[in-house]
């Protein structure tokens, strides 16, 4: 949500970025903040339950 209270500084980021440009092999995607990769965190340990929850349904299909 953009409530202008994000956590992050603007300034920081930017830096953050320009710093990207020299990196040899930098991630297809960066989370950057900390409430971004709380987010992701969370999410894969969601799906991680799902898994384990439905890992022999979901692989049942298989030849």
């Amino acid at each position: 949500m953009l409530n202008h209270n994000q956590p992050g500084d603007p300034e920081r980021f930017a830096q953050r970025v320009v710093a990207f440009s020299d990196v040899a092999q930098p991630p297809v995607r960066m989370p950057f903040g900390s409430d971004t990769v709380a987010a992701i965190e969370a999410k894969h340990l969601s799906d991680a339950d799902i898994i384990k929850r439905w890992r022999e349904p979901s692989g049942s299909t298989d030849f």
